[in-house]
C-alpha cells in the first residue's frame, strides 16, 4: 500500500512538472518565436515566386534586432532586408497565439 502511494505521488509530480514545463500554469509564459527561424521564413516568403513576393535577390534579413519576438495575436515585429541591393523594411504580424504570422510586402 505504501509503495502504491509512492508511485501515485511520483506520477503526480511528473504530471505537474510536465504541465508547468509546457506552460499550462502560466509560469512559462515566455511563448516566443525563434528569431533565426523567423528570418529564414521571411526570406522564403520574400523570394518565393509562387506563394510569396518573388524577390530576385534577398541578400540579408535581420528581424527584431536579433531578439526573439513574443508571440501574441495582433502583435508583430519588423525586419530589415536587403533586396536586389536596396535596404527595405518588412512588417511581420502574428495571426494567432500559436505563432502563425503573415509577412507584409517590402517597403
Amino acid at each position: 500500500m505504501i509503495a502504491g502511494l509512492f508511485v501515485v505521488a511520483f506520477e503526480a509530480v511528473v504530471l505537474v512538472g510536465a504541465l508547468w514545463y509546457f506552460g499550462h500554469f502560466g509560469s512559462r509564459s515566455t511563448n516566443v518565436l525563434d528569431v533565426r527561424q523567423a528570418e529564414a521564413g521571411v526570406r522564403q516568403i520574400l523570394s518565393d515566386p509562387i506563394n510569396g513576393y518573388g524577390a530576385n535577390e534577398v541578400q540579408a534579413v535581420e528581424c527584431n534586432d536579433g531578439q526573439n519576438p513574443r508571440v501574441k495575436a495582433g502583435a508583430g515585429f519588423s525586419c530589415r532586408v536587403r533586396i536586389n541591393g536596396a535596404d527595405r523594411d518588412v512588417q511581420v504580424v502574428f495571426r494567432d497565439d500559436a505563432g502563425t504570422y503573415e509577412v507584409d510586402g517590402p517597403r
